[in-house]
């Protein structure tokens, strides 16, 4: 009689899988295991059994010329995965992995990528504008067919609402009393004949299929050489899935044709950590889990030593529950828990459960604990259902080359990962300084916020930054992610700029990449930026991005001193973008929604600083002709013409009487929502401007003592809102000018405007105040 393997259909991530595979493992005891997964993860299980390797964890595959050519394989403590092969180390038996080799998958994922690439330009180029949008959804929709999930036939069958219900009922919180052997015999039938009813209704396209044939057809030559090799039981362990396809009668000559001739690169693999927020996506192998923390509770009641009845498990997750609202303030009483874990006991027996499922559980706890307030539970459903939990990898495991370059750095830089928060202050004209500067900037580019800039001018100068640096574990795992960028932090850095250069969603966004890749040393990434920026820039009409765009780019320039930067090159950039915002403004300033005239707001007053820093003549002046028309423009929303005189005013290009007869206009007659608009754009941030200039502070006196009531009382709520920005001694000293009444300017202030003194100091002190900038 033909020898067979034993094959165990499991569920990735699966805890009621994990404990029957432990279960059929254990009565089988075979003489070696096959586990599905990619052959270069071999060398990687030895360290599995390490005592430092605490899950979750992950498996990395990458190209080794392309390490943003990669694939995570997750695994956690309940992976079934994990499970085999620590069974298999414990009792000293041959494990490895049988899956097609991440040489191939990475390979042809890249040839895929490129040829869907290289089909969607050609049919952009042609097609017309106006049709490429539908006809590219079109092609989109067209790669994939949708999929059938078997488990919804099952569970359709045996009455179920959906398969994850079903396949959770039924093996990852049932099925205790019976063999593990016999159910995983059960598995295999159910999964045959699911699979077969896919392949008769057409469930797959064929590209699906073909991709699956010939992961199948390198797991059957595996599994044909272990049954040659050993003479005891051979255990595989894969997706339930792909049982039907490993049963298949195939030779080994047929199955080698299915693989030969498929491209090859050439790939490492490295043990990361990993975390259950990231447990919870799909990724790897296609299995993601929606709760790790239930999974990992469910995994508690399978693996311990003394097997524990419903009502413990039940006790338990209240109990648990309970503590983290009680940590968030809410009332959770240990009675409230009790009744809460009874509710999940009959809730589970209503619904013909052996064990109450995370539905039962996160119902009672609901009723009994929140008093069906859904906004208590929300508060910790993330750390209750997903979890916290970060990954260690046993030091005796070598390094990820991304995790031993940023040793490199700290040793560099002499700067320690410690979880204490601590203020560093960097001297960057000093090289110590200026590398801890660009090592922390190159951190945060690749998600790593190690340091936080809390300031980048400190002394008053651009020769200082100031950090806040505080490590947590959850950064090992942002750095084994990276790695997907390159094998250093100079390389991940610039590569993730870049890519997200290419998908940035605006102009303001790609001035932020730019100004991030030459604050952190990465000049060609700065350069390629630049070039996506301008052309960005070129088609862009939306001044509110451009104005955003600007004031980054400045703070750049103002680097120059302490980093080596394109100085040359980032002024025309600025003055190209200006020339636009310039030519731009008071027509774009119209007829504005109010969240866009907020958006507006913001960035006029953040570009108009940076346009006075940047000290071009031509550009500043052609501003300042824009605002005094945006003024005597009557179709610009008025917080917009608000700013605009109020800056007029602040740089002395109207004088009194013109600036009191635009105020006027302004607010005489006008509805109390315009007025009011325009009165706190104009007088935001300022009181100085009231406190000393008397002929606008009577004028807004005289416009609210002639307001009626109804029209008060609408004009109040914008008032009080401009005039909370104001400290308390601003208000108070408001108040006094106002109940002192008007007064005429005594001759000692005429007689001080003709001070000879005071006129020559006066260019230095404006230029010190910025006023001439």
């Amino acid at each position: 009689m033909k020898r067979k393997a034993h094959l165990f259909g499991i569920r990735h991530h699966g805890p009621g899988s994990a404990a029957l595979l432990k279960g059929a493992l254990d009565a089988l005891d075979p003489a070696c295991v096959l586990i599905e997964g990619s052959p270069e993860g071999d060398a990687l299980i030895q360290h599995a059994g390490l005592a430092g390797m605490k899950p979750p964890l992950a498996m990395l595959f990458y190209a080794a010329d392309e390490a943003a050519n990669a694939v995570f394989a997750p695994l956690a403590e309940f992976s079934p995965e994990w499970v085999a092969m620590q069974w298999a180390l414990t009792h000293e038996r041959p494990v490895r992995f049988i899956d097609w080799p991440a040489s191939v998958s990475l390979a042809l994922g890249k040839l895929a990528r490129e040829e869907a690439l290289a089909a969607l330009q050609k049919r952009v180029e042609e097609e017309e504008a106006a049709e490429t949008s539908a006809s590219t959804e079109d092609m989109v929709s067209n790669t994939s067919s949708a999929r059938l999930d078997p488990l919804d036939l099952l569970a359709e069958a045996a009455g179920h609402s959906d398969g994850e219900s079903f396949w959770n009922g039924l093996i990852e919180q049932g099925a205790d009393s019976q063999s593990p052997l016999d159910i995983f015999a059960a598995i295999e039938t159910a999964m045959m004949e699911t699979r077969q009813h896919q392949a008769d209704v057409g469930g797959m396209s064929e590209t699906e299929w073909l991709r699956e044939n010939r992961r199948e057809a390198f797991m059957r030559g595996h599994i044909r050489d272990a049954l040659k090799s050993y003479e005891g039981e051979v255990a595989v362990v894969v997706g339930a899935w792909h049982i039907g396809g490993l049963r298949a009668e195939t030779t080994a000559a047929e199955d080698r044709s299915i693989i030969k001739d498929l491209p090859k690169i050439k790939v490492e693999a490295t043990w990361a950590p990993w975390s259950d927020g990231r447990l919870s996506y799909a990724s790897g192998y296609g299995a993601g889990v929606i709760s790790p923390g239930w999974y990992r509770h469910l995994w508690g009641l399978y693996s311990g030593d003394r097997r524990e009845g419903p009502e413990a498990f039940a006790a338990i997750w209240q109990a648990r529950t309970a503590a983290l609202l009680r940590q968030e303030g809410f009332d959770a009483s240990t009675a409230s828990a009790i009744e809460a874990a009874r509710l999940a006991l009959g809730l589970a027996s209503m619904r013909g459960l052996s064990v109450p499922g995370l539905a039962e559980m996160r119902d009672a706890s609901l009723s009994s604990l929140c008093h069906g307030d859904d906004v208590q539970l929300a508060m910790i459903e993330r750390q209750l259902y997903i979890g916290n939990r970060i990954g260690e990898i046993d030091a005796a495991v070598p390094q990820m080359p991304l995790a031993k370059d940023f040793e490199v750095w700290c040793r560099k830089t002499r700067l320690k990962p410690d979880e204490t928060a601590n203020e560093i202050k960097l001297d960057l004209r000093s090289e110590a300084g200026l590398l801890k500067s660009t090592f922390l900037h190159r951190l945060n580019l690749i998600g790593v916020h190690w340091g936080r800039l809390i300031d980048a001018e400190a002394g008053r100068g651009t020769y200082r930054e100031i950090w806040r640096l505080a490590w947590s574990p959850d950064m090992s795992v942002g750095l084994a992610e990276a790695l997907v960028w390159g094998l250093t932090i100079e390389q991940a850095a610039g590569t993730a700029t870049v890519d997200r250069g290419r998908k940035a969603g605006g102009v303001a966004q790609l001035s932020d990449l730019v100004r991030g890749a030459l604050v952190a040393d990465l000049p060609e990434a700065a350069s390629a930026c630049i070039d996506l920026l301008q052309a960005a820039a070129a088609q862009s009409s939306d001044i509110t991005d451009l104005m955003n765009a600007v004031a980054p780019l400045v703070r750049i320039v103002r680097y120059g001193s302490a980093r080596k930067l394109p100085e040359a090159e980032l002024r025309a950039l600025i003055n190209a973008l200006s020339v636009e915002v310039n030519a731009g403004i008071r027509i774009g300033s119209r007829q504005l929604d109010d969240d866009a005239t907020s958006k507006r707001m913001m960035a006029m007053r953040a570009y108009d600083e940076a346009l006075g820093l940047f000290a071009d003549v031509a550009l500043l002046d052609e501003w300042r002709r824009q605002l005094a028309l945006i003024v005597d423009d009557e179709q610009v929303v008025t917080p917009v013409i608000g700013f605009s005189l109020r800056r007029l005013h602040d740089l002395g290009l109207w004088d009194e009487t013109q600036i009191a007869a635009a105020f006027s206009r302004k607010i005489i007659g006008e509805t109390a929502a315009r007025a009011g608009a325009f009165v706190e754009a104009f007088i935001a941030g300022a009181a100085e401007v009231l406190i000393q200039d008397q002929a606008l502070l009577f004028l807004i006196d005289e416009w609210l003592c002639g307001l009626n009531e109804e029209v008060f009382v609408e004009s109040l709520p914008l008032l009080r809102r401009a005039l909370s920005g104001f400290d308390m001694i601003g208000r108070k000293r408001i108040m006094a000018r106002i109940a002192g009444g008007r007064k005429e300017p005594s001759v000692a202030m005429e007689t001080a405007e003709h001070n000879p003194v005071f006129e020559r100091a006066l260019p230095l002190l404006r230029q010190i105040l910025g006023l001439d900038a």
